[in-house]
């Protein structure tokens, strides 16, 4: 078993243990498997987290960036490309 630690931007160190990774295609009204995002091209990413029922926005996420948060969606809104969720 591979175990992933990463860093969030303020440093924070966030356990994961990745088994799949699949690609996203964003949508308004798919519902994913919740996971990780990692995050291939850079842009705006709008996602549906966890424990919510609406979009939020992280704007200008870096090419190559874990978004150390679970997600159930992403909305066609995103402007980030070559997203994987990661599981």
């Amino acid at each position: 078993m591979y175990e992933e630690i990463l860093y969030t931007p303020g440093g924070m160190a966030v356990n994961f243990i990745p088994n799949v990774a699949i690609a996203v295609t964003p949508s308004d009204t798919a519902i994913l498997q919740p996971g990780i995002l990692f995050i291939g091209g850079a842009g705006d990413v709008v996602v549906m987290p966890e424990g919510l029922d609406t979009f939020v926005t992280f704007k200008s996420i870096a090419a190559g960036t874990f978004l150390p948060i679970y997600v159930k969606a992403v909305h066609t809104g995103t402007s980030a490309s070559d997203i994987l969720i990661c599981y």
